[in-house]
């Protein structure tokens, strides 16, 4: 998402950018030539080493995460909100995850009691934020399902794992899933951040994602972007997928089951047409065209 917000960000001559990145050879784009991007090669277990930068911020959006661990996501993003200047930081956009959530977007108790470290840390950050000083200046943002990459982009999880999983489509078609989900392009993502940097709102949480899908229309519709036709599928239950677990070797934890209990992803969301933003990566068959 950092790349296809700095797309969006980077032309605009009015704003200067502070780019917090752990290895900048990993970036895409060359940032020198950007008069206003500079670089900053760090991580936020080190923030508070920018404490003096920080104050000054106008505006901050905070995207990091670690997968594994939870000081990142709480311990070091707490100290990070915390060097904000509420006087100065007009607006903090902070990014969680839709997985902490209920479908009335409001959060699931079974993410503090089942959740994951990443998934436990995203919750208790979110709990966190109406205590912090900064919190009248924050907007948090909840994505679904994040698509999106190319050769300019990093291509994010589900972005890849389309990419891997194309070759065992001649497969996956026969099977049918209970499971609905939204999705988003990192890109309409980027459009709703600078938007909301640029306008006042007056909700303070958003879940990005565009409407609901079923796991068997997104297939249907993937097979039918690769020209493969769909005949009959055979139904997968969730002790099958238990037994498949145990005869692979691989344990389902907690947090697993209960997502597969769970089956419906579906919460009220927005997309970028919510925001009146043009988009032209809202059907699979768009964002297919664009991660081929």
């Amino acid at each position: 998402m950092g790349h296809y917000l700095y797309d969006v960000m980077a032309d605009d001559p009015n704003l200067e950018l502070y780019l917090l990145v752990r290895n900048p050879q990993k970036l895409k784009f060359n940032p020198k030539s950007r008069p206003n991007v500079t670089v900053i090669q760090n991580d936020l277990d080190n923030i508070e080493k920018h404490a003096d930068l920080i104050k000054k911020m106008d505006y901050v959006v905070h995207l990091a995460a670690a997968w594994g661990g939870t000081e990142l996501n709480y311990e070091h993003s707490l100290s990070f909100f915390n060097l904000l200047d509420p006087r100065q930081c007009k607006k903090a956009i902070y990014f969680s995850t839709a997985s902490i959530l209920g479908p009335d977007n409001q959060p699931l108790e079974e993410a503090e009691k089942y959740g994951s470290r990443y998934i436990l840390s995203k919750y208790r950050f979110y709990k966190k934020l109406p205590e912090l000083k900064i919190y009248p200046n924050v907007i948090t943002l909840f994505p679904t399902w994040v698509l999106g990459g190319d050769t300019r982009h990093p291509y994010s999880h589900a972005g890849s794992g389309i990419i891997h999983l194309r070759k065992w489509l001649w497969l996956l078609r026969f099977f049918s899933v209970d499971v609905s989900f939204h999705y988003i392009h990192a890109r309409d993502i980027a459009r709703i951040v600078k938007h909301l940097l640029e306008t006042e709102t007056k909700e303070k949480d958003y879940v990005l994602g565009n409407p609901q899908i079923t796991a068997d229309q997104f297939i249907k519709e993937t097979c039918r972007f690769f020209k493969l036709p769909v005949y009959f599928r055979l139904r997968i239950s969730l002790p099958l997928i238990r037994t498949l677990s145990l005869l692979s070797g691989k344990e389902l934890r907690s947090w697993d089951l209960f997502c597969l209990e769970k089956k419906y992803f579906i919460h009220r969301t927005v997309n970028a047409e919510y925001f009146g933003l043009k988009s032209d990566l809202r059907t699979v068959e768009q964002i297919l065209q664009d991660l081929i």
